[in-house]
């Protein structure tokens, strides 16, 4: 009988050990809860990493934004308030400019290539003093914004007289350099600045377009790549460093190139279905830019790149770069 005892103990033991050796990290991706964006692609994410070393390693998907939001996310990862958080570069104040050439017009048609070009542009070295504290899992090219107005314009080669909200930097000036004004408010202020007569446009992407009601204030849309934000998926670097290997490794099979990837097609399918409300829609018209329309925006937009890259030292290797990488992606390679 004694030795029965000794032995459950022994089990106990090492149950007790197994347990205390799982990391447990908390996921803020900052979506709501029952949101598409939770449902069909960072639930399955977390339970695909959750499946890979049980025991070792166990995720746990905080959703909403009481743990942390956009603004402080960044921060909020690197002093473990949570472990692993969604960002956009441009709201991580002057730490990710290189890595912001992922936000440029008329270069990547949609997420997935953006995406998949902004991660080799990682691996390549060219901005690992960026990341030295951030561990990207996953990096991220939103789909590109296009032009929503309320009405149409007078003249698609000059939107001179039109007040245009640009969230970011980047689509701010893809607003001034199609003769726009450019107005500032975030993007789930755009609703109310276009009904109240204080903008008379955004330039957002589709993805928002429910989201944000874009759809009951504006009827005219110019679909074009006009710029975007990037983004990431991301761990400190030192948290990272402290896992056991069984643990890097649930997360390692789950992030890099791949995962990147099909984090943007998720990202283009949620767009697209904002794009087909549109279409569907006979209150709404939208147009696509003829060859040589297309050819007069892309030219005025270098100037607003231009403009973009006075901001950021040594930006223009990153840009010709970057620009290789799409152009690669897009042909298959």
């Amino acid at each position: 009988m004694k030795s029965l005892w000794i032995a459950a103990g022994l089990l106990v033991a090492a149950a007790q050990s197994a347990a205390a050796e799982e990391t447990v990290l908390r996921f803020t991706p900052l979506s709501q809860p029952g949101t598409a964006a939770i449902t069909e692609f960072y639930k399955p994410w977390t339970d695909k990493v959750n499946a890979v070393s049980p025991g070792a390693l166990r995720l746990e998907l905080r959703e909403g934004t009481n743990i942390a939001n956009i603004t402080n996310v960044y921060e909020r990862v690197m002093s473990d308030v949570t472990h692993i958080g969604f960002t956009l570069f441009n709201y991580v104040a002057g730490k990710f400019p290189l890595s912001e050439v992922g936000a440029l017009p008329f270069t990547a048609e949609n997420s997935e290539q953006g995406s998949v070009a902004l991660w080799r542009l990682y691996k390549s070295g060219m901005l690992d003093a960026e990341f030295d504290q951030a561990k990207p899992l996953m990096l991220i090219a939103l789909p590109q914004s296009i032009l929503h107005l309320a009405k149409a314009p007078k003249n698609l080669d000059d939107l001179s007289g039109l007040k245009v909200i640009g969230a970011t930097q980047m689509t701010a000036l893809t607003a001034k350099y199609l003769g726009a004004a450019p107005i500032t408010f975030s993007s789930p202020e755009a609703y109310m600045a276009i009904l109240r007569g204080a903008a008379d446009g955004t330039v957002l992407s589709w993805n928002p377009y429910l989201t944000f009601k874009i759809g009951e204030v504006t009827t005219y849309h110019v679909d074009a790549p006009l710029g975007t934000a990037a983004g990431m998926l991301f761990m400190s670097r030192k948290t990272y460093d402290a896992l056991s290997a069984d643990a890097k490794k649930a997360l390692d099979a789950n992030s890099g190139e791949a995962a990147s990837r099909a984090w943007g097609k998720w990202w283009d399918g949620d767009n697209e279905n904002g794009h087909q409300t549109a279409l569907h829609d006979p209150k709404h018209t939208v147009v696509t830019l003829d060859p040589a329309m297309r050819a007069k925006w892309s030219k005025k937009l270098d100037g607003a790149i231009e403009e973009w890259g006075k901001s950021r030292p040594n930006v223009d290797k990153a840009i010709v770069e970057f620009r290789r990488l799409v152009a690669e992606v897009k042909a298959g390679r």
